[in-house]
């Protein structure tokens, strides 16, 4: 019995898949003649002459020459240093052009007043060496940066502090901001696209949704 099913079932599939490849299904496709725009985007510094990166309305360009970037994402200070060019070396045989990492505010300032900047947590020599690779970067600095780590990256001791507004305008919170900015900076200098660096652009705060 269940063998008669199966073989009735069997030809049902077959007669089915001979009457649809019968079918014959067109598709027509319509250029959409859509000018180019450029200059309508203020996006700062284009780079240096011959590899201003330009963004118009359907593509990037390098140099004039149109490109389609591929962002991955490696967070330096989650990997062991030792590890940083495998990891890239990998992200990049898979088509990576670009590297998004996260700082998080709680790696690099744990103890307040206290900035860390070596090992793992090595900024500068992160992006020293996505550029040796070839590699764009793309730092996301928060303050707030989700990513799943703890406080979304807020130092502990900015929470236990009374009467602050975390990641508002507070102005107390702001002057922590600032100060903590003004390092990510110092970390950054002579690195920018402008300057001949790795780094394209960058993402403030990440996911704000208090209006």
């Amino acid at each position: 019995m269940i063998r008669r099913i199966f073989l009735l079932l069997l030809s049902v599939i077959v007669i089915s898949s001979t009457v649809f490849s019968r079918n014959e299904l067109k598709v027509e496709v319509i250029p959409l003649s859509i000018p180019i725009m450029e200059g309508h985007l203020k996006m700062g510094h284009s780079g240096p002459v011959g590899k201003e990166m330009i963004v118009n309305n359907k593509y990037l360009t390098v140099g004039g020459r149109p490109v389609i970037p591929v962002m991955g994402e490696l967070h330096f200070s989650r990997v062991a240093r030792e590890q940083w060019r495998d990891r890239l070396l990998k992200m990049k045989a898979n088509g990576i052009t670009i590297v998004a990492t996260y700082l998080f505010w709680i790696h690099h300032e744990e103890a307040e007043g206290v900035f860390e900047w070596d090992g793992s947590k090595d900024f500068r020599e992160f992006i020293k060496l996505c550029q040796e690779l070839g590699l764009y970067i793309y730092p996301r600095v928060g303050p707030w940066c989700h990513g799943e780590v703890r406080n979304g990256g807020t130092p502990d001791w900015i929470l236990k502090k009374e009467l602050i507004g975390n990641r508002t305008n507070d102005p107390v919170y702001q002057s922590y901001v600032k100060r903590y900015f003004k390092e990510i900076a110092r970390q950054m200098e002579g690195l920018l696209y402008k300057d001949g660096g790795p780094i394209i652009g960058i993402q403030l705060e990440n996911e704000y949704w208090r209006g």
